[in-house]
């Protein structure tokens, strides 16, 4: 993909593991968590892969490897923040933006593809793919507006009763126009229940704006799948092997 970008957020601890390891690097079919994500985005063909990396940042960088660039965020203070660690190598960048969690086993090239081909056709501010979950417990949810648009995502520690019953949620992977995007990021805030700056937060901001972002709801929910517990894990883990047995 020509003129493609993608930033990989790879810099958390994952707490909820309960592991003196990052959760990126626990290992799924005998592969890194975290070698999913920037395989597909290798595998899409993006101009650059990006990876922010934080906690156990080395281990994380020698299990990658040399063929990518990488930003530190020396304070985890969420994912918006961790973006804006990225500004400096996108500032004279045009094009097309992938942003992806580090831990999403279950993308795959062609869905990338996809959403910068959708990104591209409706010229919007930006594109989040989202999935429809009968139980969505902890994703945040997508509030459309009344034209149909995205007018907010809502984290679930943030979310009201009736935002709760909400089934479209995030899969955390969005396409931007980067010329939208940077001037965006210094504005973000952490007025939220874990006072921490949300990427989320930008299609608000957007919003506010006048600026359009679509949904591409994705048909196959097991690519909004991420893991944070050993459970989700071992889930993973299964969902693969009966993957590859197929």
């Amino acid at each position: 993909m020509k003129n493609v970008r993608a930033v990989v957020l790879a810099a958390g601890e994952g707490t909820r593991m309960k592991s003196p390891l990052t959760k990126l690097l626990h290992r799924i079919d005998y592969q890194e968590l975290v070698k999913f994500p920037v395989g597909a985005c290798v595998k899409s063909g993006v101009s650059k892969v990006i990876v922010v990396v934080g906690h156990q940042a080395e281990k994380v960088k020698s299990v990658l490897g040399n063929n990518f660039e990488y930003v530190y965020q020396k304070e985890r203070r969420g994912t918006g923040d961790a973006l804006k660690q990225a500004i400096p190598l996108l500032k004279d960048f045009g094009g097309e933006l992938i942003v992806l969690p580090g831990d999403a086993p279950f993308v795959t090239p062609s869905i990338l593809k996809e959403l910068v081909q959708y990104q591209r056709k409706r010229e919007s501010a930006a594109t989040v793919l989202t999935a429809l979950l009968p139980n969505p417990t902890h994703y945040g949810r997508i509030v459309r507006d009344g034209y149909r648009q995205i007018k907010k995502i809502v984290e679930i520690k943030d979310a009201t009763s009736e935002e709760l019953k909400i089934k479209e949620v995030n899969s955390g992977i969005y396409c931007f126009n980067t010329r939208e995007l940077l001037p965006v990021l210094p504005l973000l805030k952490c007025n939220n229940a874990s006072r921490e700056y949300y990427l989320t937060d930008v299609v608000e901001l957007f919003h506010q704006k006048g600026l359009r972002v679509e949904a591409m709801r994705t048909k196959d929910s097991l690519v909004v799948l991420g893991v944070n517990t050993p459970e989700e894990l071992k889930r993973a883990w299964k969902i693969l092997k009966r993957k590859s047995n197929k």
